[in-house]
């Protein structure tokens, strides 16, 4: 019993120090992430914000730290998400998952912040509008 007890503590601690590091990291932009939000966004220029985008177009998605979301579509639009109050945990080591039936990811949608390879989620957020950054004209 008392072996059982011991192994429950540290498993719970190994557990709690994971999801510290996840919320010390995710909730802020890293410098490189920085960097690389702007070269998604170079000679781009913001359009009206729109309520959803077609899954189905998005070719890569990008987080910078716990605050933006960043899908760059199929037709070179890249479309910037900052969910109201952010994403807690949400990093680029993890995944962000939606369930769409209808083949858009729409504002007011819920994502689960999803650790596959420790198999926890540290967190949830609603989705904010989508501004699409378009090539100048």
């Amino acid at each position: 019993m008392r072996k059982f007890m011991g192994l429950a503590v540290v498993a719970l601690a190994g557990a709690l120090a994971g999801t510290a590091a996840v919320s010390q990291t995710g909730d802020r932009a890293t410098a490189r992430d920085i960097q690389l939000m702007d070269r998604w966004l170079a000679g781009r220029t913001p359009g009206n914000p729109v309520s959803c985008i077609p899954h189905t177009q998005i070719r890569s998605t990008y987080y910078v730290g716990g605050r933006t979301i960043l899908y760059r579509m199929r037709n070179g639009t890249v479309y910037r998400n900052e969910p109201p109050g952010g994403c807690p945990g949400l990093n680029s080591n993890l995944a962000l998952e939606t369930r769409n039936p209808t083949g858009l990811l729409c504002s007011g949608e819920i994502a689960f912040v999803r650790d596959y390879a420790q198999g926890f989620s540290p967190g949830s957020c609603a989705l904010g509008a989508f501004v699409p950054f378009r090539k100048g004209s």
